[in-house]
């Protein structure tokens, strides 16, 4: 019988997480809800593909397709790519149970880490510092702000799953009180309907390529870390506020004790990556984020030595304990597309050497999507992204 998984979405993370498994073995079905940029769909690591139209915003179109072909599919297991499929993973649950291995802790644990506001009140709780934060319930509360909050801050939204799908972008970088509360208006309609979860956030000091770190680990089901390792952005997509388009492993054992604290207080098992910041102000490390799922630098971590999603497909299929205590350090992951955009668009602001732009390319480097031995994603992303952007300048031209 063959081995394998059903992947929910297979854009460039779910692609790297496909090809992860496929080194081993296992193949994935790829359930997926639009054409665009489902580059994994063309793998030589997919064993099916299948479009369920639009289920990221009815998802009751995907749990009625996988509970009709539940008999078919018995026993395997569930991988989501995004946040929308870890939710909906999680509050499906009982249902899916019946039929698949559905990773992951319940919804509860969830929302409570998808929802930042939510996870911010919990890591205080736990003793973790945070950036400071303030959510606004109404235009008064807003104004009763104005004299704690610094400026230039951060807008950006608890509920980044949604807000990204809505928009495009992340957050707003603030200048003023007098903007903050113009965009927050627009956003929100005059706060009173705030699906997205609206928060005002300080700016920790300091490039995010000196102080962010990344924290990335699978928990067991029974609490054990079965192995863990550290990474640091080195350039991000778009700068200054964004993923990482270049990462760096690194071994920053600072952040160690406090994962392991927060998710265990959480009560969270399976794969996360944990955001921090160091912040030279008070000398803390402070928690921006949890990634409940896989993340974007998975072939970093697998070049590392710690291939993620095979973990977690021997611990809930083959219940194998795979035990990884060390990573290899000094390994860069370049998303070759973005970096190559951003230096040529972006270098004057990003103010980095040529000899900072090429190290990457000049030591032990894994990709996001180049594999000699499976070059069609490769090709399909940059055939949809130039596509892409000469549609865009004929439309300016016109």
């Amino acid at each position: 019988m063959l081995d394998k998984v059903i992947l929910l979405n297979a854009t460039g993370l779910g692609y790297q997480v496909m090809r992860a498994l496929g080194s081993r073995g296992v193949r994935s079905v790829v359930i997926y809800d639009q054409e665009s940029e489902e580059i994994g769909r063309y793998s030589r690591y997919v064993a099916d593909r299948i479009k369920v139209p639009r289920f990221i915003e009815q998802p009751e179109r995907l749990l009625v397709y996988l509970l009709e072909n539940g008999r078919k599919w018995s026993g395997t297991l569930i991988m989501p790519t995004k946040d929308y499929g870890v939710e909906f993973l999680a509050r499906y649950r009982d249902m899916l149970s019946r039929y698949y291995i559905v990773p992951g802790p319940g919804l509860d644990i969830i929302e409570g880490i998808l929802d930042k506001n939510v996870l911010y009140e919990n890591a205080r709780r736990l003793g973790i510092a945070v950036p400071e934060a303030f959510r606004a319930r109404s235009l008064e509360e807003l104004y009763g702000f104005r004299n704690r909050i610094k400026f230039p801050c951060l807008l950006k939204p608890g509920r980044a799953h949604v807000f990204i799908r809505r928009f495009g972008f992340k957050m707003f970088e603030i200048e003023s009180f007098e903007q903050l509360a113009g965009v927050y208006r627009d956003l929100t309609g005059n706060v009173a309907g705030d699906p997205f979860g609206m928060m005002i956030c300080e700016i920790i000091p300091g490039p995010d390529s000196e102080r962010m770190v990344q924290f990335a680990s699978y928990i067991d089901r029974s609490g054990e870390v079965l192995a863990s390792m550290t990474t640091r952005k080195v350039r991000q997509d778009p700068p200054r506020y964004g993923q990482g388009r270049v990462t760096k492993s690194e071994k920053v054992t600072d952040v160690d004790e406090l994962s392991g604290r927060l998710l265990k207080g959480l009560g969270y098992h399976g794969f996360s990556e944990i955001e921090w910041k160091y912040d030279p102000r008070d000398g803390q490390y402070k928690l921006i984020e949890i990634n409940p799922r896989f993340i974007f630098y998975t072939a970093l971590c697998t070049s590392c030595g710690i291939n993620f999603p095979y973990i977690e497909y021997a611990d809930l299929v083959r219940h194998e304990k795979i035990r990884v205590h060390s990573f290899r350090e000094n390994v860069y992951w370049v998303h070759l597309y973005k970096d190559l955009l951003h230096t040529v668009l972006n270098h004057s602001m990003e103010g980095f050497s040529i000899r900072e732009y090429l190290r990457p390319y000049l030591g032990r480097t894994s990709f996001a999507i180049f594999d000699p031995w499976d070059p069609r994603p490769f090709f399909e992303e940059w055939r949809e992204h130039v596509g892409n952007m000469l549609r865009r300048r004929i439309l300016i031209l016109r």
